[in-house]
């Protein structure tokens, strides 16, 4: 084991803690019996609970009409769709994805094999991706896989990209060589090639003038062609209003760690931590593991920013990418920062408080696994799981308190301590857990709660009927309910960040909610992105920007309030 020196001079390197360190002082929690949870009458969301109210102008800013121009006849891209289900894709999808090896063809697939969800594709409309000329117009350009459509597109930049449309029916194919399209206008329809019926979709820059094989011998990227979904999702994404950067994450463990104490942002992906300029995106160092590594946590003064690796190995990097120390300690389960610097750790049934240069501080036992954790003022309140699931305080000094023998996730607002389990929300008050709200359970691991600025609590949850997001008054009442079955296949995230609340969505949206009424405003659009099958996260940033990242996709750093429509006031 190589242990590495610290950020700040000592005389000795911080050493490993093992059985044989000065003996600590052991903290037991009280043995003093607490109330279990008491139900209280209250209203129960009902399962018909009407849709989110989402106002969306984002589309509506970025489209033009394409206006001739010198090096663009009909005008250049204002953003682009997809060519079915047009404009995100909706009921259709690629089955046959780019990049995929077929012995029937001996070759790599160049593009996307695209079909319609419900029943056959044959007929079906196939779209023009965005504005631009068609600069090949064959019905039976394939043969006996019928016809080839391909469209040049020219960008506000002045650089361009071909749009490639396979396999469609003869008859459909009209349009002539030199023909201005638009954005959404239909270009055909699909055909009936050897197989089932369907669109083969192309984005490529060579090949202006001829189909083209549709398979590769080697990687297609690397002889001209684009991975069409990706192009089209990057597109959106970075003309974006609002859209300050992003960066391409390509490991389904990607995970935003947290502000540094420099201003800079740290990220995690593919077994590498980042540290980016959250202003520009320029990446300022980075640290590669060759373990894996299952966690990492950001003390509180954002100066160390702890790795815990599956061997049981904890590191300490510093703001500059610099190693600190390095220890042993066996597989963690938690890793919970303090008050005042430094980490608590879980190991098997112990708690164990490190300071920031890896002095052990104290060591507590807790029955069950850390399941979530908050910062209170000067101590830390964490929950755990089991048959004696229960939550804790406890402060820098190790002093452990059991506060109520009641599990799940917590939040606390106006100094008292909330509690969402799969029974529903409980408010701790003298160690007793009153329940405010019943619920009914589907997947409570899927659930969240946070509070707004104005005390209001608003909890995401999944029930057997409906995936809703419910807000309460301080007090325990209903304050609204509603659905959100419609924003994605999983509950979104939400993110509090000063006054505002933002939900992050499966689909690639992020809303501006309002905890008042229930309504929310659309500020950035994500075109549905259900592809892909990474984790959702997201983190505020300095400066009102959120950092967000769709499961493994790519990293986007927005200014919410550049996407919020203009209000014109009357003179």
């Amino acid at each position: 084991m190589i242990v590495a020196a610290c950020a700040a001079p000592t005389p000795q390197p911080p050493q490993p803690v093992d059985s044989t360190a000065t003996p600590i002082a052991t903290l037991r929690p009280s043995a003093t019996p607490l109330p279990t949870a008491t139900p209280t009458i209250t209203p129960t969301p009902t399962p018909t609970a009407l849709p989110l109210s989402v106002m969306d102008e984002l589309r509506a800013q970025r489209l033009t009409t394409p206006v001739a121009q010198r090096g663009a006849p009909c005008g250049v891209v204002d953003l682009l769709d997809f060519p079915l289900g047009a404009p995100d894709g909706e009921d259709a999808g690629a089955r046959w994805s780019f990049g995929r090896y077929s012995d029937r063809y001996n070759g790599i697939h160049a593009g996307e094999d695209w079909v319609y969800d419900l029943g056959d594709s044959l007929g079906k409309p196939v779209y023009a991706i965005g504005h631009g000329q068609v600069i090949y117009a064959e019905p039976w350009g394939w043969g006996v896989d019928q016809g080839v459509m391909i469209v040049r597109h020219v960008f506000a930049d002045g650089h361009t990209v071909l749009s490639f449309y396979g396999h469609l029916d003869p008859p459909s194919v009209e349009l002539n060589f030199g023909a201005c399209v638009t954005r959404g206008q239909q270009l055909a329809a699909i055909g009936k090639p050897r197989g089932r019926p369907h669109l083969h979709f192309e984005i490529r820059n060579h090949l202006p003038d001829q189909p083209g094989p549709g398979y590769w011998s080697v990687d297609p990227t690397l002889a001209g062609w684009e991975i069409p979904s990706d192009y089209i999702w990057v597109n959106r994404m970075d003309t974006s209003p609002g859209v300050k950067w992003t960066r391409v994450f390509t490991g389904s463990d990607a995970l935003g760690v947290g502000t540094l104490r420099n201003g800079w942002f740290a990220a995690f992906d593919n077994q590498q931590l980042f540290a980016f300029d959250a202003s520009s995106g320029e990446v300022q160092w980075r640290r590669s593991f060759t373990e894996t590594i299952d966690q990492l946590a950001l003390d509180v003064n954002g100066q160390t920013i702890y790795v815990s690796a599956v061997t049981g190995t904890l590191r300490a990097i510093d703001t500059a990418g610099a190693p600190q120390w390095s220890i042993d300690l066996g597989p963690l389960t938690a890793l919970l920062p303090l008050p005042a610097g430094g980490i608590a750790v879980q190991r098997g049934d112990q708690l164990i408080g490190l300071s920031p240069t890896s002095d052990r501080l104290w060591q507590v036992p807790v029955s069950g696994a850390v399941s979530d954790h908050v910062i209170d003022r000067d101590r830390v309140l964490f929950s755990t799981t089991g048959d004696r699931a229960a939550v804790y305080a406890i402060d820098d000094a190790g002093q452990l308190t059991k506060l109520a023998e009641i599990g799940g996730k917590l939040v606390v607002s106006r100094e008292r301590v909330y509690v969402y389990n799969s029974t529903g929300l409980y408010r701790l008050n003298e160690g007793a857990a009153e329940r405010m709200l019943l619920l009914d359970d589907a997947r409570f691991s899927d659930g969240q709660i946070v509070a707004a600025y104005d005390g209001t609590l608003l909890v995401a949850h999944r029930g057997y009927t409906d995936r809703r997001l419910i807000a309460l008054n301080p007090d325990g009442s209903l304050r609204w309910d509603r659905s959100v079955q419609a924003l994605g296949r999983t509950l979104p995230q939400l993110v509090v960040f000063g006054r505002s609340v933002y939900a992050v969505t499966s689909n690639g949206d992020v809303l501006l909610i309002d905890p008042a009424t229930g309504e929310s405003q659309r500020v950035f659009d994500g075109g549905g992105l259900t592809f892909l099958g990474g984790r959702m996260w997201a983190q505020p940033l300095p400066n009102g920007r959120l950092a967000f990242d769709f499961r493994g996709g790519r990293l986007i750093v927005l200014d919410p309030r550049a996407a919020l429509p203009v209000v014109e006031v009357e003179q």
